[in-house]
């Protein structure tokens, strides 16, 4: 019986394993098929699921959806996209929602309710118990973006002048509502946190040896400190889970690396589009007139700067219809020097990003990207000089075109360098704005530079 069974659950996991990869399986789901739904719901992981589901027209997700029991249904809510999940609560009944908030962490249910209306929110809300309420109307009054958003309010803790039988005791009680419990937070009598102690220690300790002897300290994070500066503090202390305190230095709640991971994920995700002049946003579902708004506001800025450069070089019509030749080189030195700027810009934003650039060492960045832009310029400049030379032969065009490529280039370094600084110091998001002011500079001035040095010195 027992080895019936046995391949019974063989079978079940390779057919799922084969509709994991096939596209019949989405047939079978559109084709009602509930053994083989059911199947797949039960032995695939929520993130393939969610997957699965992100993929299928809506009324198929949710059939798909609803064959899952609640705490798969959690886990596999919790893995959807911020508008898939939106989607889902304006479609599932008010008692179906409400029943999977009141199993979600604090920190997926404030999550959850910062993308619903008011309406919706408030809806939902009155028909879950009254303590999770509370707990989620304090959290949600938080700033977005901010550790209070971030943290889940369920975590273990045990007292100082315990002794480990004790704590262990209280350690059981809190796993009940409570998932991976990586460390236990320790207060005084007070409720004022004071340290840390890691389960594995607390299990292989003496049963009659205090908590005191065997904490360790831990640097804990205010409620209001930005989610950038959170990601900073586990990559700087390299820990799993951290504490959340208010104003009085007592614990509210805790951190743990997934919800640290999603943060860089989402920062990361943020300064690509805004270095794209995109909406962080906008994705697949967006509409079609949203995505063109958003996306008109940084191509009509771009146009401005295009006509500002085209200006520059009117300023040398007469050198230029004088110098047919000098039309065909100048966008290679704009070109040239927009690249060197973008490089230096990375660098530094990048820097800015992860806190090693700070009001300390900024000179020395700024320096150090200067001279690497003299240094790229004069090797750049002597290539091109060459290759000027042997294509032209005109040693009075290749030495303008040498001496515009070292000047723009190290004019490129410094202002890659100094304009992420001088728009943070201005509380502008550097990954915002700094590409487009920094390909303004390189190309008026690379045009400037160029077409001047011809002005004066080709006769």
């Amino acid at each position: 019986m027992a080895e019936k069974k046995k391949k019974e659950i063989q079978i079940s996991e390779a057919e799922t394993k084969y509709f994991l990869t096939a596209e019949s399986l989405h047939e079978e789901i559109e084709n009602r098929n509930i053994e083989i739904a059911t199947k797949y719901i039960e032995l695939a992981h929520p993130a393939d699921i969610a997957e699965t589901i992100e993929a299928l027209k809506f009324k198929d997700a949710l059939f798909l959806f609803r064959l899952g029991d609640l705490e798969k249904q959690r886990l596999i809510f919790v893995e959807l996209t911020d508008e898939k999940q939106s989607e889902f609560v304006d479609e599932l009944t008010l008692k179906e929602i409400s029943t999977i908030v009141e199993q979600l962490d604090s920190d997926e249910v404030t999550d959850l309710f910062s993308e619903l209306d008011k309406e919706k929110a408030e809806e939902i809300l009155n028909t879950i118990d009254r303590v999770d309420t509370e707990m989620i109307r304090t959290q949600l009054n938080f700033s977005e973006g901010s550790a209070g958003r971030l943290m889940n309010t369920d975590y273990a803790t045990v007292y100082m002048n315990e002794n480990a039988y004790r704590a262990i005791s209280s350690v059981r009680r809190a796993a009940r509502n409570t998932e991976d419990i990586y460390v236990i937070y320790v207060m005084d009598e007070n409720d004022s946190l004071k340290g840390i102690i890691k389960l594995k220690d607390l299990i292989l300790a003496n049963p009659k040896t205090r908590i005191q002897k065997m904490m360790k300290p831990i640097k804990a994070i205010h409620y209001n400190t930005d989610q950038e500066e959170v990601a900073r503090y586990f990559q700087k202390y390299s820990v799993v889970s951290a504490p959340v305190v208010d104003d009085s230095g007592k614990m509210i709640g805790r951190i743990t690396v997934d919800d640290v991971l999603n943060v860089v994920q989402e920062e990361a995700t943020e300064d690509i589009y805004r270095l794209g002049g995109v909406s962080e946003e906008e994705s697949l579902t967006t509409s079609l007139w949203s995505s063109v708004k958003h996306r008109l506001i940084w191509l009509n800025t771009n146009l401005f700067i295009a006509l500002l450069t085209a200006s520059v070089v009117s300023l040398f019509e007469g050198t230029i219809q004088r110098i047919v030749i000098l039309a065909s080189l100048m966008p290679i030195v704009a070109g040239m020097g927009g690249n060197a700027g973008t490089q230096a810009i990375t660098i530094v934003v990048r820097n800015i990003s992860t806190g090693e650039l700070t009001n300390y060492n900024w000179f020395a960045a700024v320096r150090k990207e200067f001279f690497i832009g003299i240094i790229n310029g004069f090797s750049v400049g002597l290539v091109t000089f060459t290759v000027t030379m042997l294509f032209r032969n005109d040693i009075w065009i290749s030495i303008v075109i040498g001496l515009a490529m070292l000047i723009n280039l190290s004019i490129a370094g410094l202002v890659g360098s100094v304009v992420p600084l001088i728009l943070k110091f201005l509380k502008i998001d550097p990954a915002i704005a700094s590409s487009i002011f920094v390909t303004a500079c390189t190309d008026m001035f690379g045009f400037f530079c160029f077409l001047g040095l011809a002005s004066i010195l080709i006769k």
